[in-house]
């Protein structure tokens, strides 16, 4: 693996666009702290008219802008290399005055509560620059009975970085010091073995190579289990106490009910992808048929069962046709792909150090980054897709938003990401004639499904389980949470499967626990994504139009409403078992193409 001064620079982000250098990210991390004594020299009188009211959230937006740039960099430059000390020291501080900000401005939300809401609202029809905060203002009113009194909010803000340190810590030691045994390739010969490079070998048609992959992972995380069980364990531990001092029935009530996401809603996709389980068994029993194995392990899960698995693309012929899958969008969307291409949005490769998986990060005032592990596969490109989803997102809502109003609700984040892997599919399905290439399509679609609403439903399923039991006052230890882990993993891949001991480990590797309730969107934007690729592929009257409206949306409105504007209400069931439907017509598909002479 290359160090990171040995990646050319044509692939890597540009953060230089941020910040020309680390001169000038300390410059604005002087006028930040500047700023913040402004913001607070105004606390005693910013509610005593609608001058200072508006005044004070101006001052405030000026802030938090400030922070949320200079923290983009900061966590980007880490991620670049985790074992880079000075850029570990930037992120920290980050941290640090985030947690300054956050204390020292623990009164608003106090002090607005104590006014009359309708006061607010006369403030806001007075002052025209406060109209965006409308719906701000309407969430805080509703957090009323939530809130605590100012001192305990000025404590709880001053504890932020110590309460969110079980996320840092486990990142460090998964991402810089875990180390594991090195594994041999398909030509028997010794390689060195990382989270990086076990996505290629876990796919491997060896199959002692997957399975020496699959054993060497797990041996290794099974080494710090009950460090990353304690550090977890904090998290939701922390989630416990935090709902019982703010007067919320569960932890999940915490997370769900301030963007009127009903826990039914929650429960309702459990419940469905349970109805639907058989069909994801029977999508085994092709696989372990296909690959003509006694039995098929976990390890067999990942194998392609299609010869095309095996080629490589390079990144760029994944733009080429990333860019002309998404083409549907129309010229504007085409326009803003080539800028991010051209203009190093994008940190294209691994290197030593560098954070493992994908992602897309920016704030109102950067560019919508990405940072990826991209290793010439299938899988990568459907990954670049994914991610400039996101980033699209994210540009078209700053673009149509004020600040107040442009950050989307989670759970409408991952909806514009699993529609272009959906478009993706479709454009690779229909401009192939080869048999073996449809297969292999339909084959990483099955595949979109199950690690998108089977296994992240599974993952929400455990998050569930665990927090439940510990609002209940009990101690998740590691034997409990690699217990509750593993019968998950036998109920989710049935009794015809080798559910290998191994797996009760995977858990600790999974970065998205220490953001609770945050996978189950995953799976109902997949659902809902189904929906919206077909409207467009179709090109249904309007709706592509609606669909950049929504995009557009930001933070306007709750996201059950935003969804209305594509049509779609998820109070009932239909639009996951529309989703379950769909998979259950692609694993036919597949199996008519097979049988096909």
């Amino acid at each position: 693996m290359k160090k990171r001064e040995e990646i050319s620079s044509e692939d890597k982000w540009d953060l230089e666009a941020i910040y020309k250098n680390e001169e000038s990210f300390e410059q604005d991390f002087k006028e930040v702290e500047k700023e913040l004594k402004i913001l607070l020299k105004q606390k005693d009188n910013f509610i005593e008219n609608a001058e200072n009211f508006t005044e004070f959230f101006q001052q405030d937006e000026k802030v938090s802008r400030l922070l949320e740039k200079l923290y983009t960099y900061a966590h980007c430059k880490n991620d670049e290399d985790k074992t880079n000390s000075t850029y570990q020291e930037l992120k920290a501080r980050m941290e640090n005055i985030y947690a300054e900000y956050n204390e020292k401005t623990a009164f608003v939300i106090p002090t607005i509560l104590k006014m009359d809401k309708n006061k607010v609202l006369e403030y806001i029809d007075k002052e025209e620059s406060l109209k965006p905060y409308k719906h701000f203002f309407d969430i805080v009113f509703e957090k009323k009975e939530h809130i605590l009194d100012e001192n305990t909010e000025k404590v709880l803000s001053a504890y932020g970085p110590v309460l969110s340190a079980s996320s840092t810590t486990a990142s460090y030691l998964t991402d810089a010091d875990l180390e594991f045994d090195n594994i041999h390739d398909e030509e028997k010969r010794e390689v060195p073995f990382n989270e990086a490079n076990y996505a290629i070998y876990i796919r491997s048609k060896n199959r002692e190579v997957r399975k020496e992959a699959f054993k060497r992972l797990y041996e290794g995380y099974s080494k710090v289990k009950n460090t990353l069980a304690s550090t977890y364990r904090t998290t939701v531990e922390k989630d416990a106490i935090t709902a019982r001092l703010r007067n919320y029935n569960s932890a999940i009530e915490m997370y769900l009910k301030p963007n009127h996401i009903p826990i039914k809603l929650y429960e309702n996709l459990i419940e469905v992808v349970h109805q639907n389980l058989d069909t994801l068994y029977e999508y085994y029993d092709l696989k372990k048929s296909i690959l003509n194995l006694d039995k098929f392990h976990l390890y067999d899960t990942y194998v392609s069962t299609t010869k095309r698995n095996e080629k490589e693309y390079s990144f760029a012929e994944a733009r080429k046709i990333v860019q002309e899958a998404l083409s549907v969008y129309g010229n504007e969307y085409s326009q803003k792909l080539e800028e991010a291409f051209e203009n190093r949005w994008i940190d294209k490769y691994p290197n030593k150090g560098k954070k493992s998986g994908a992602y897309s990060t920016g704030s109102y005032d950067t560019l919508p980054f990405i940072l990826l592990n991209y290793t010439n596969t299938y899988n990568d490109v459907s990954t670049l897709a994914h991610e400039l989803g996101h980033s699209m997102h994210t540009y078209y809502t700053n673009k149509n938003n004020t600040y107040i109003e442009a950050d989307y609700p989670i759970f409408l984040a991952e909806i514009a990401s699993t529609t272009n892997e959906l478009l993706l599919s479709h454009y690779m399905y229909t401009h192939s004639n080869d048999k073996e290439e449809k297969l292999s399509i339909l084959n990483e679609k099955l595949d979109l499904f199950k690690a998108t609403i089977f296994r992240q439903t599974m993952f929400a399923e455990f998050e569930y389980i665990v927090h439940n039991y510990t609002d209940k006052k009990n101690v998740a230890t590691a034997e409990y949470l690699c217990d509750t882990y593993y019968q998950l993993n036998k109920k989710y891949f049935g009794d015809d499967v080798v559910v290998d001991e191994d797996i009760k480990y995977e858990w600790l590797r999974i970065p998205h626990f220490y953001r609770p309730f945050y996978v189950y969107q995953y799976a109902t934007s997949l659902a809902i994504s189904c929906y919206v690729a077909e409207n467009i592929i179709k090109k249904t009257d309007l709706f592509q139009e609606k669909y950049m409206e929504f995009l557009s949306s930001g933070g306007r409105a709750f996201p059950l409403e935003v969804l209305k504007i594509i049509d779609i209400d998820l109070t009932d069931k239909k639009v996951f078992e529309s989703a379950m439907k769909e998979f259950k017509n692609t694993l036919e598909e597949f199996k008519k193409i097979y049988n096909e002479k």
